[in-house]
């Protein structure tokens, strides 16, 4: 008489074996779940950054969404404010663009708005479309949700993670037919101890949360597109940035000041600003395309662009950055920003405001064609000089300094600079 084996039970996936037990369960996936069993919020929410940061480890591009709606916390465990999210998204047409931040590598898209229609959120048709296009990009959206959210999801996920700290009854299961891919929870706790496996730590390095706490991300948009559909992860703003030391004339030597000069005092010395912030505009996975949006808004708009090289998992550019204009101000940068959309250069709700106030100035007497033949993201600014890229500083601007070496290019990384 044949009979059918009992079912295996779920693989158990401690905190601290996550790194060497995750990859090879999300490789072949595009749409995880994340399913919370615990009131713990923070403790689910940390171990779901976990998961979507050892996924992304080597450069693949990873989303993290919040669903968790009645409770979020996701938002609070990377270090973000309180912010828009996929429920302004879903329900309010807020763009994605403002609504997704790229933190160490990931897109964390936070809950956003209170809402009354959870459900309407967890069913809306574009769950399905976000799934085919993050599976042709071979990219992985991680959606963190409770159970009930699993239940009345519109796309089906090619796979589960439960996220229980204690493990799972014997009796437990998902509310639909999807695939239990493993149950993460705090330690090792087999039924025999003395097979309990030494902790070993999950290998992700821990870095600081980028909030208002920190300078400025440098941030990618990330391109999904299905039918329309599009994921654009934001680049955030902060004026937590320090700003670079303004440059001054220094005043002409003393000399004598005729007596009639006393009542006519001399006109104080020309103070040069920084001019820091740009508006984030797009970003393109090739460069040629980059250049040549940058290139219409300054031939066609008469709108000054740059582009700046993105690199990430540390295996090259991925992605370049449209930045349009270079404003001594974010007010300034806002009102442009603003003009943009009259104007029809750019979609209302497109366009972030990013501080960045260095570039590299080309020598001169070099080719603009020469340079992008060689692969630089060379663009003439409205002085006639050759600028590439903005960046927060040094350290952001390492891969473009790299490119330039290797160009045979001797660039100086310098503040633009310009008269109020």
């Amino acid at each position: 008489m044949n009979t059918v084996p009992p079912p295996l039970p779920p693989r158990q996936l401690p905190l601290s074996r996550l790194g060497h037990l995750v990859p090879p369960l999300v490789n072949d996936a595009a749409l995880v779940a994340l399913v919370t069993l615990t009131d713990d919020m923070p403790w689910a929410a940390k171990a779901a950054w976990d998961i979507a940061r050892i996924a992304a480890r080597d450069g693949r591009r990873v989303a993290l969404v919040d669903l968790c709606l009645e409770h979020p916390a996701l938002h609070e465990v990377v270090g973000l404010s309180t912010t828009e999210g996929i429920v302004d998204a879903f329900e309010y047409g807020v763009s994605l663009n403002k609504a997704a931040h790229e933190v160490t590598g990931v897109f964390i898209i936070p809950a956003g708005s209170d809402t009354a229609h959870p459900a309407e959120v967890y069913g809306h048709a574009r769950w399905p479309k976000l799934q085919a296009g993050f599976r042709s990009e071979g990219a992985l959206l991680i959606l963190l949700l409770p159970l009930a959210g699993l239940a009345q999801l519109s796309a089906t996920p090619d796979g589960v993670f439960a996220l229980a700290p204690e493990g799972l009854a014997p009796s437990f299961a998902l509310p639909r037919d999807v695939p239990l891919l493993g149950v993460v929870r705090d330690r090792w706790l087999p039924s025999n101890p003395r097979l309990s496996p030494p902790a070993m730590p999950v290998p992700i390095a821990e870095q600081p949360r980028r909030g208002l706490r920190v300078a400025v991300g440098a941030l990618v948009v990330a391109g999904l597109a299905v039918g329309g559909w599009a994921l654009l992860a934001r680049a955030r703003e902060s004026a937590a940035v320090p700003r670079p030391p303004a440059a001054t004339v220094p005043p002409a030597p003393a000399t004598s000041t005729p007596s009639t000069n006393l009542h006519h005092p001399p006109p104080p010395p020309v103070r040069l600003d920084t001019l820091g912030w740009t508006v984030q505009l797009a970003a393109y996975a090739s460069l040629d395309k980059a250049l040549a949006h940058a290139d219409r808004l300054a031939a066609d708009a008469g709108v000054p662009a740059l582009v700046t090289p993105v690199p990430q998992g540390g295996k090259g550019p991925r992605w370049y950055r449209v930045l349009a204009g270079s404003y001594a101000t974010r007010a300034a940068a806002g009102t442009a920003r603003a003009s943009l959309w009259r104007r029809g250069l750019a979609a209302e709700g497109v366009g972030d405001l990013v501080l960045a106030p260095y570039s590299y100035h080309a020598p001169a007497g070099a080719s603009l064609e020469q340079l992008r033949r060689r692969g630089l993201p060379a663009m003439r600014w409205s002085n006639g000089v050759i600028l590439l890229g903005a960046f927060v500083g040094p350290d952001q601007a390492a891969y473009t300094q790299a490119a330039l070496k290797r160009a045979g290019v001797r660039a100086n990384l310098l503040p633009r600079m310009g008269t109020p």
